[in-house]
């Protein structure tokens, strides 16, 4: 059974006054805008990242034995990255926080996908070793830069949340 403060059992607490629960709306966006603060990834973050994804789509310029060697180990390099990241700065930013950040995660993995497949593509229709260095270096800076941008609209939606009420 519950009690409230006089001390009855099973009655319903008091709803908050305006002032308590716009004083609790307050503490909420100062938490978010402190937790926004903290969602910035450190300088080498993206790059090492976008080593990662150069060296998974150039992977496909190699002998087959090397390349799914390649590959294999970017595969477990990732989450060892972004688990080092978490830890060391107690945020995860693999979780979309609205719609916009959800929308650029889906773009990112869209480029990404498309510049795997045009390596595995370049592979396929055996086309000169010398051409996959070119989507290679493409998902490097892409990686690079919609990753950078991916933070600041995380940021921004960590800061001002959207409310049920708000249109999307």
């Amino acid at each position: 059974m519950e009690t409230n403060s006089s001390g009855r059992l099973g009655a319903a607490a008091p709803p908050p006054t305006s002032e308590e629960a716009q004083a609790a709306l307050n503490a909420l966006d100062a938490g978010a805008s402190k937790l926004a603060e903290r969602l910035v990834s450190p300088w080498w973050y993206h790059l090492i990242l976008g080593g990662l994804v150069a060296a998974a789509i150039g992977a496909q310029s190699l002998p087959k034995v090397a390349s799914i060697t390649v590959i294999v180990l970017v595969v477990l390099w990732i989450p060892f990255l972004m688990g080092s990241y978490t830890s060391r700065y107690r945020v995860s930013m693999t979780r979309p926080a609205g719609p916009r950040s959800r929308r650029m995660l889906l773009l990112i993995l869209a480029v990404l996908t498309l510049l795997m497949s045009s390596g595995v593509l370049l592979k396929i229709v055996s086309l000169p070793q010398w051409w996959v260095p070119l989507p290679a270096a493409v998902g490097f800076v892409a990686t690079v830069m919609l990753g950078r941008k991916y933070d600041a609209v995380l940021r921004s939606e960590v800061a001002h949340p959207i409310r049920p009420s708000e249109p999307r």
